[in-house]
């Protein structure tokens, strides 16, 4: 149960700001997804509250699940609803003297 809440609240929360900003459902949902890689801070803040006695043992262990958990699912879950289609790759190659030129920028 506090899995799926962290999800879905971290998830649907990230989905509704990122609409009410006029962002694609597409991005939206990809936005939604990965704001459940952040267990790093979730785990600094739980542990603190562990120190201070604000949260039980137990607790403590159930919420570092959670956050191993939906960090470690945020990327693969992203690729395979958000996949690779929002990135165009270049079809037509670049002319001769634009690579030369950028080239030279380049040193």
């Amino acid at each position: 149960a506090v899995l799926l809440a962290a999800i879905f609240g971290k998830g649907v929360a990230c989905w509704l700001a990122a609409r009410a900003t006029g962002i694609s459902s597409r991005e939206a949902l990809g936005i939604g997804t990965l704001m459940n890689a952040r267990g790093l801070m979730e785990l600094i803040i739980i542990n603190i509250g562990l120190q201070h006695g604000i949260i039980s043992p137990a607790l403590f262990a159930t919420l570092v699940i959670m956050a191993v958990v939906t960090t470690l699912m945020a990327s693969p879950i992203f690729e395979r609803l958000v996949g690779t289609g929002m990135y165009q790759p270049v079809t037509e190659p670049l002319p001769d003297t634009a690579a030369r030129d950028e080239l030279e920028v380049s040193r």
